[in-house]
């Protein structure tokens, strides 16, 4: 594995993490409340309580990262 992919799977998880942390009480998670939405053109809103966390010192490095990768892990 390179490590190109050794940290895509690092921030992979940790957005993961970050995820559950916030919304894996709620029996809605995954399947209808996943912490963002896209428009039509493919666009990425995170949900405020996901952009909050991210926006923390230690995340901040992964709000790029999710806003073009988030799709991939809740979607696919």
């Amino acid at each position: 594995m390179s490590s190109s992919d050794d940290l895509h799977s690092e921030h992979a998880i940790k957005l993961l993490d970050i995820v559950y942390d916030l919304h894996g009480s709620d029996k809605r998670y995954p399947y209808e409340n996943i912490p963002f939405s896209s428009n039509e053109d493919g666009a990425i809103t995170l949900s405020p309580s996901l952009m909050e966390a991210l926006s923390k010192d230690e995340n901040m490095h992964l709000i790029d990262w999710a806003h073009q990768n988030i799709v991939k892990l809740f979607k696919e």
